[in-house]
């Protein structure tokens, strides 16, 4: 996993991949309030994003996810979330695959510990070998958050 602010994105340009710069560059330079709901393509399939608006929810109410054939850089535009996250290891259970059809795959509960709260203006990228659950409340009540999910092709 790896985080930062919006302000950040230039610093890190130089040291990922083309596809990633493709992915950060148009978070830092889209502006999300003129932007709907729906999904994007930057590069066709190797390169698009997904704009939501929704209510976050308590984490025991979200799955553990991961993904396969894409990396998610998740940006939120407006609100707080809070995201999971632990690497996957063979302890890790798998509860339902849809990597076939919608690349994800949902786990029972790993105990993660580690976790990153997204205010507006940062993000977070989560690779193939993360587990994240995101969406989650960052306080005691839910948060409209505006979230930008950018996948990027592995």
């Amino acid at each position: 996993m790896l985080q930062g602010n919006k302000n950040d994105i230039a610093k890190l340009l130089p040291y990922v991949s083309e596809r990633l710069q493709k992915a950060l560059t148009y978070v830092a330079e889209t502006d999300f309030s003129n932007v709907a709901n729906g999904e994007y393509e930057i590069d066709g399939r190797n390169v698009f994003a997904r704009v939501n608006t929704y209510a976050t929810e308590p984490k025991a109410e979200r799955r553990p996810e991961k993904h396969n054939d894409y990396i998610d850089v998740q940006f939120v535009a407006a609100g707080k979330e809070a995201i999971w996250y632990t690497p996957l290891t063979s302890a890790c259970v798998e509860t339902e695959n849809k990597a076939e059809k919608e690349d994800v795959i949902f786990y029972a509960e790993p105990q993660e510990k580690n976790f990153v709260t997204l205010a507006a203006g940062d993000f977070a990228i989560f690779f193939p070998w993360e587990l994240h659950r995101p969406n989650c409340n960052a306080e005691e009540t839910a948060a409209q958050v505006q979230k930008i999910v950018v996948k990027v092709k592995a």
